[in-house]
Formats: C-alpha cells, structure tokens, sequence
C-alpha cells in the first residue's frame, strides 16, 4: 500500500465512477450523442491526470477543459481526445493551440478575427452561441443574424468552424416555466443549426447538453453531451430527484489529532461562539478552511467517525476543526473522520451554507493529497506539495 500524510486527505475512488459512467450512458442514445467528459477544474478537484485516463479507457474521446493551461496539461500527459476549451483564450495563443490540437471557443466575431489574424496554421473552433445564457456567443434572438455571423466567421482565414455549442440556464430546475425557457433554447439552436444547413454550412458538432440537459432534456440533434458534476457523483441541483443512484467520487476524511474532555460551560474556538451545555469529550480534527472546508460551515455541519454523527463545534480554523463526540466509543489520536463522501455528499455540505456540491469538491485545496482507489486498492497517490 503507498504510504501519505494521513493528516487530511481526498479519496477518489475510481469504481464509483465506473459506476457513474455507465449509468449516464443508458441516459443518451449513444450512436447519435457522444458523451464528453468535462475535466476542467483538475477534473472538479478529482485529479485530471487520473481521471481522463480513466474516463478514456471507459470511451471517452472528447474532453472540455475551461483554458488553454488545462488543456494543455491533458496533452503533457498523454490524452489522446478531442480537447475543447470551453471558455476565452487569448488570440495570440491561436498557434499554440493548433500545435497541441486544441479546438478552441469563439467567444464573439471579434475573437474569431482575432484569433484569424494570429493564426499561421488551421485552428479548430467551436462557435458558441448565446440562446439564453448571457455569458458568451453569437446572440441567437434574430437567427438570420445569427447565421451572418457564423457564416463570416466559418470563412474567416485559418479558422475551422468545426461545431458550434450553447449552454443551458435553468435546466437543473422542474419549475414549469424553467423547463419552457430550456425548451426556448434548444429551439432557438436548431433553428440556427437548420438556417446554416440552407446556407450549406455544416459544422461537424453542434452541441447543447451539459449534465442536467442530458439527463433531463435529451435531445438526439445534439452531437454530444457534455456531462461534468455527475460524473463524479453529484447532483446538478440538490433538490432534483435523480435516474440513477450517484456514487460519489471524492471521500474527504481526515485523522482526529487529539481528544479531550471539556467542563460545562467551555469555550471552543475563536470568538467563543460555542460554549458547551455539559460536560463533553471533543475532538480536534487537522483540517480546515485552507484546505477548502467552508467556514460557513461552523456550527451547522457533522463529520462522521467510527459510524456516528459528530457535530462541528465553534469556528472552524484555518487548519483545524473541533467536533463534539461525546457518546462515541474508541475515539482517539489517528481515528478516521469523514468529512463527505457516501454517507454525506457534498450536495448535502452545500446545503447548510447555501451553495452547491461543485464548489465544495472544486474548492478542495491542493494541499489535500489526492489517494486514487479502484475497488478498494490504492493505485496513486497524488501530492501537489
């Protein structure tokens, strides 16, 4: 077994998400959508250098990233697929990007010429069109316009418009009228889609479903679906009632360090925002908000050892939190606490502070050592220290 600090620690384990992937795939008719894996956010704080080779060996020949440094990273490594980087990349990057055969996004016509203009060489490029999201893209509200400008940037120098992508807003909600602005935006992108086939335009990809979208609203126009947080094992919402049961990916658990009795009446932690009822018996836990465990969650959160629930007690510190486990038997220096995996996602963290699952595991710091498992063996272990 490879050894590591056993201070705190994020377990990926590579089973579940096996698991995952074979679920998503009975959710898309595969012969007409190819299931991408987004791997961006070092694969949302899962280690990308794990995960894509893992996700290629279950299929996966297509991988969006957010940037031109993530991208890349997958190919110093060795991933083989199709890379799209989902978000802006300078133009004068347009080079490096076609050496290292990386489909970028068009952000706007301008970026498209900008991009046109730096490049030397064919650049792949997926033209990402705005039916709804504010954020990026050709505004698709007049479609001939639309059209225009795709078709100006599909003849612009050294650019190959190679597909085209928008993005879903609401498509994680069952509200009536969520679902409607979702459908409004998947006709809108068909409309554009069948307006650049009258003009004889036809990219290769045109694209519009993220995980709530192939889960959810499935479409088969779409090329290929671009599945994220429920690879690993989270909800696109909380709230939503899912197809299948999740296995989350990331266990984040860490060593208890020291065990103590507390009198009635103790302070614990900074600005003494507990102060116990009772007697106590506390433990101190060396994991903290610098290691990406919210402070937002002092006070309302558990972490479970040796099976029980165990209430956060004070303000969590920058290295340190401290639990109540009075009533739990054999706690001591070195005992194993979970701090959320199976028996309590991250979803459930994002709750109690009002936030999601994706910021929880995408704010695990890299100071937390990654320990790749598959079926109980550990195969890596991944420190960025």
């Amino acid at each position: 077994m490879q050894d590591f600090l056993r201070r705190a620690w994020a377990e990926i384990h590579l089973d579940r998400l096996g698991h995952n992937i074979n679920e998503i795939a009975k959710l898309v008719n595969t012969d007409k959508t190819q299931l991408a894996g987004v791997v961006k956010a070092n694969a949302y704080g899962h280690d990308d250098r794990n995960i894509v080779p893992f996700l290629e060996q279950h299929g996966f020949s297509f991988f969006a990233v957010s940037n031109i440094r993530e991208a890349e990273k997958l190919r110093r490594f060795g991933c083989k697929g199709e890379i799209l980087i989902l978000g802006y990349t300078p133009p004068e990057y347009a080079d490096e990007l076609s050496e290292n055969d990386i489909i970028q996004a068009v952000v706007s016509e301008e970026h498209a010429a900008a991009l046109s203009e730096n490049a030397s060489r064919p650049l792949k490029v997926h033209i990402a069109i705005d039916t709804g999201m504010g954020r990026i893209g050709l505004l698709a509200d007049d479609i001939s316009s639309c059209a225009d400008a795709f078709c100006r940037i599909s003849k612009l120098n050294n650019i190959i418009a190679d597909g085209a992508f928008t993005h879903y807003a609401v498509a994680d909600s069952y509200d009536p009228d969520c679902k409607a602005y979702t459908d409004s935006q998947t006709e809108k992108f068909f409309t554009l889609r069948d307006e650049l086939k009258k003009r004889a335009v036809a990219p290769r990809h045109f694209h519009c479903l993220n995980s709530a979208g192939g889960t959810f609203h499935y479409d088969e126009r779409s090329t290929i679906a671009r599945f994220g947080i429920m690879l690993y094992g989270l909800k696109p919402d909380r709230s939503l009632d899912m197809p299948f049961d999740m296995r989350p990916v990331m266990d984040l658990k860490a060593s208890v360090s020291y065990v103590k009795k507390l009198p009635a009446g103790s302070f614990v932690s900074y600005g003494r925002t507990y102060r116990a009822e009772k007697d106590i018996l506390a433990a101190t836990i060396p994991i903290g908000y610098a290691d990406g465990l919210s402070r937002q969650l002092s006070g309302k959160a558990d972490i479970i050892i040796n099976g029980r629930r165990a209430p956060i007690i004070g303000r969590i510190c920058m290295d340190q939190l401290m639990a109540d486990v009075t009533g739990i038997p054999d706690v001591k220096a070195g005992t194993e606490a979970l701090i959320f995996g199976e028996e309590q996602t991250a979803d459930d963290l994002a709750e109690l502070c009002n936030t999601i699952g994706y910021e929880i595991v995408c704010g695990i710091s890299k100071r937390i050592p990654r320990v790749i498992i598959n079926n109980g063996e550990i195969l890596d272990v991944v420190e960025y220290y």
